[in-house]
């Protein structure tokens, strides 16, 4: 494989939808951070304000997202929270939010490299 275990994007998938296209790798990842960055903070609102149905479609849509681009360490995590749709642990909940936050910031310093690799 051409991708190491902690990188926070599966190199083979993106490279699948970009067809080696480095600059449109750069512009979908910057696209889904935003994305994803907006959503996790609506997700702890509604984990606040106990909102589970639209918790669950959110983590639906996460998960899809982050399976598209590769980034699968969030598409688990996005799993995770759905499965909680049945004890509704708010607690847990937050806790997986947080950690995809800080999973996030690693596709952020990925794509900042990505940049860095195109540049020179």
């Amino acid at each position: 494989m051409n991708h190491q275990p902690e990188s926070p994007v599966n190199l083979e998938q993106l490279n699948q939808i970009s067809e080696g296209d480095i600059e449109f790798e750069i512009e979908v990842l910057q696209v889904y951070v935003e994305d994803v960055s907006q959503r996790l903070s609506k997700i702890r609102d509604e984990i606040v304000s106990n909102k589970w149905s639209q918790i669950m479609g959110q983590a639906h849509h996460l998960k899809g997202a982050s399976s598209n681009v590769g980034a699968l360490q969030i598409q688990i995590l996005a799993l995770h929270l759905e499965e909680l749709n049945h004890s509704q642990d708010s607690e847990k909940a937050l806790e997986i939010i947080e950690e995809m936050f800080l999973k996030l910031k690693a596709v952020e310093l990925f794509i900042t490299e990505k940049i860095a690799a195109l540049s020179s």
